[in-house]
């Protein structure tokens, strides 16, 4: 029996149909599970790196939030959770001390607050080394040197005093290496409050409170659920 044409365009579109539906979703399945596997692939390394992190295995820790970081380029929990490894290290670098080094500068002589700068970087080698003083010529001094030696300054007038923290070493490079991750958290997620909170952390321990509190008040602001932040704020204003 001869089929008419209408009914052969019919048979052929019902048969092209089948197979399309076969085409686009036949895979799905396969796709899905490999997604999964994925993703569940990237949750098990995440758990690692933070058990690794709480067990003070700084170094293991890094690597794996590194090779998760590879896994998702774009993720800001990670970033930040890499950022507080790079922080502890910076710290463990310094020592039990912080800062590793203070001098009060009571003269006015710059050429004495230099050789004092010398010879705590020559004893400390990595750390944190704060001046304070009353004369801005000194502490212009002491900041241009303390970076020609490599190290890296923050400053902040108190009143009628200033204090400069001079990172230097180990210290400085995870410390940096910290607030970037940090810098990048924010960034790629805005509402990230505990990278805020970190890199509240990160300011007051280099001596800039004022930027601390910054971020602290905006970490408090995207969580104010957290009581212990409100707490320390309150203190603070105090």
């Amino acid at each position: 029996m001869k089929l008419q044409l209408p009914t052969l365009i019919a048979v052929c579109l019902a048969i092209l149909l089948v197979g399309s539906i076969y085409f686009f979703v036949g895979d799905k399945p396969q796709l899905g599970s490999a997604v999964n596997l994925e993703s569940e692939e990237f949750k098990q390394l995440r758990t690692h790196a933070t058990d690794a992190f709480n067990a003070g295995k700084l170094q293991q820790a890094i690597e794996l939030y590194s090779e998760a970081l590879k896994m998702r380029p774009e993720n800001a929990e990670i970033y930040n959770d890499l950022g507080a490894v790079y922080y502890k290290q910076g710290l463990e670098y310094a020592g039990p001390l912080w800062p590793s080094w203070e001098t009060e500068l009571r003269e006015e002589s710059a050429d004495k607050a230099l050789s004092e700068l010398k010879t705590a970087i020559d004893k400390i080698t990595s750390g944190a080394i704060t001046f304070k003083t009353r004369h801005e010529a000194v502490a212009d001094a002491i900041e241009a040197e303390a970076k020609q030696l490599g190290g890296e300054v923050y400053r902040q007038r108190w009143e009628n005093e200033i204090t400069l923290n001079v990172l230097i070493g180990q210290t400085k490079i995870y410390l940096l290496r910290a607030r970037d991750h940090y810098l990048r958290a924010v960034d790629l997620k805005p509402t990230h409050s505990v990278a805020y909170r970190n890199l509240g952390s990160f300011y007051m321990k280099v001596g800039r409170t004022d930027i601390a509190l910054d971020h602290y008040q905006e970490a408090y602001k995207l969580d104010p659920r957290d009581a212990e932040l409100e707490e320390y704020l309150n203190q603070f204003r105090k």
